[in-house]
């Protein structure tokens, strides 16, 4: 039976042809990885492409790609834009992004970066007072490092806070293995420059696809968040391939 090497280990043939027809049934092999649960990786978008993302129903997100390596977009949070509506101030959560990437070459590295703005509607801890806007930017620059089976993106940025530089770094790394084209293991770990401290959050969990769809399962925790459920706060998202 003929044998080859894969990362130090023999597969046979016959099992690589079954991956191969499992991967085949999707629209493309990194058709879903252009992004995690929160933020994107480095691997672009083709032109005319893009999708649209829900994280636990109240966060509704789209991105278009007008040519390959640029995706322009944004979201909003019903919660607070029905919040908003009803207490007639603060606003409703919204954030845009502009992110770009290429592949370098024909390697298995992809350069890119985004920029980011949010406002956030902040309540103050005063009786009367009304809540105020805050408003916070993300530059960031981007390496996706991987082939198809497995990538890892490394983001290194600043924030702007109030009109003013954060006093830390943005900091992230995020991960995702395909085990099949049908189901994929991700994370995501942050350092947020924002509320004058350093905030660490990181998230785990597993994405379904099949073709255009792509269906979420994750927690976010922290130290925080570990005292509200042990296993963090889950996430359901939803991301549908335009």
């Amino acid at each position: 039976m003929a044998r080859s090497t894969l990362a130090g280990r023999f597969v046979s043939e016959p099992t690589r042809q079954t991956f191969r027809k499992l991967r085949n049934r999707t629209s493309g092999p990194t058709v879903h990885d252009n992004h995690y649960v929160f933020g994107p990786s480095a691997i672009p978008i083709e032109s005319g492409g893009g999708y649209y993302q829900n994280v636990s129903i109240l966060m509704h997100s789209a991105f278009y790609a007008p040519f390959t390596g640029l995706t322009i977009g944004g979201g909003l949070q019903v919660g607070s834009l029905i919040s908003s509506i009803a207490t007639k101030s603060g606003g409703p959560i919204v954030h845009l992004r502009i992110n770009g990437g290429a592949q370098l070459a024909r390697s298995h590295v992809y350069l890119g970066g985004f920029a980011m703005g949010a406002r956030i509607t902040a309540s103050i801890p005063f009786e009367n007072t009304e809540p105020i806007p805050l408003t916070i930017g993300l530059f960031a620059a981007q390496g996706t490092f991987g082939g198809e089976l497995l990538h890892i993106t490394t983001t290194v940025g600043w924030g702007v806070e109030n009109g003013a530089l954060t006093r830390g770094p943005l900091l992230g790394i995020s991960g995702l293995w395909h085990i099949t084209d049908l189901v994929c293991v991700l994370t995501e770990n942050w350092q947020l420059p924002f509320v004058d401290r350093e905030y660490r959050v990181f998230s785990y969990g597993v994405r379904f696809t099949h073709r255009k769809m792509g269906f979420d399962i994750a927690f976010a925790n922290n130290k925080d968040l570990s005292d509200f459920f042990i296993l963090g706060v889950p996430l359901v998202g939803f991301s549908l391939r335009l």
